[in-house]
């Protein structure tokens, strides 16, 4: 159930110790993460070469309170990143092919996001007091930034830009467009999602000292990818991409023995089939049929 921020039990938090109350853990151990040099796991990501770091366990507790708590506050319908019952595939469910359209990310959102913007959204539209704002915005950044790999980013990185988001929905609103955001990726939809939109809406993200970056404009009828799922003249559709990974574990399982990596490949393939009916219902037959084959591998190895 969502409600006013001012109902928040992070809205004008008065003090320290109400601060540790509201988020259930003792004054002593609040000051112990204040205090802690370092207390986030580091990695570069293989895949994407991106550097993440994951608050450690005390900490993470804290990041997912902050994020439960945040999350119940009523937000815009544009927004459909960390919000219950909200999902990528709503995101693109939302847009139409019939339109024109107009893709924008902002580049490196979390590595790029102000520790002075966190504290303000703290400070004056929770009307927390400056020590409290202060000690948030401490808890949940890192090195100057917000953490890449903790929950509470995504709904803290728009709380923290909430007034660039309503902007760009006051620009889309004007263009005659609907938009729609999603972490970092904002989309237009309509007969004004042109070069002069894309303009506007890079131009408003500057000012924040952010960068639009991974543009793109698609005509009316032109089938798009709107984060991660092809939107089309008939319907949601799976990306050809990701259909080529299904493909290519689909042919590794049935080239393999019966083996450990037999079921690896199995538990993997059946996850990404079982995304894919998320998209596209289609797929569900096949995803049942390898969460089968997946279980009788399971009891054959006894793994």
């Amino acid at each position: 159930m969502s409600h006013d921020r001012n109902q928040s039990i992070l809205y004008k938090v008065t003090s320290p110790q109400m601060l540790a109350d509201r988020l259930l853990i003792s004054r002593e151990e609040l000051d112990a993460l204040l205090a802690d040099a370092d207390p986030y796991k580091r990695w570069i990501d293989k895949k994407s070469g991106r550097a993440i770091q994951e608050p450690r366990p005390r900490l993470a507790k804290v990041h997912r309170r902050i994020a439960m708590l945040l999350a119940r506050i009523d937000t815009p319908p544009y927004l459909h990143s960390a919000k219950k019952g909200r999902s990528y595939i709503s995101n693109a469910a939302a847009h139409s092919v019939e339109d024109g359209c107009v893709k924008i990310d902002v580049r490196r959102f979390y590595p790029s996001a102000r520790a002075q913007a966190v504290y303000h959204f703290f400070r004056d539209r929770m009307a927390c007091e400056g020590d409290v704002a202060g000690m948030l915005a401490k808890l949940l950044m890192v090195d100057g930034h917000l953490p890449t790999g903790s929950s509470a980013s995504p709904i803290v990185s728009y709380f923290a830009y909430e007034d660039l988001f309503h902007e760009l929905s006051v620009l889309a609103e004007a263009c005659g467009c609907k938009m729609t955001v999603y972490v970092d990726d904002i989309v237009f939809t309509g007969a004004g999602a042109t070069r002069r939109l894309l303009f506007e809406a890079r131009k408003a993200i500057g000012k924040r000292h952010l960068h639009g970056h991974k543009t793109k404009l698609f005509r009316p009828g032109q089938p798009r990818i709107v984060t991660g799922v092809a939107v089309t003249h008939n319907g949601l559709r799976l990306p050809n991409r990701r259909q080529v990974r299904i493909a290519e574990d689909q042919k590794l399982f049935d080239d393999l023995p019966l083996g450990r990596e037999k079921l690896i490949v199995a538990r993997r393939l059946t996850g990404r089939l079982f995304e894919a009916s998320q998209i596209d219902a289609g797929w569900r037959v096949r995803a049942e049929a390898m969460a089968a084959l997946r279980d009788d591998i399971q009891r054959k190895i006894g793994r």
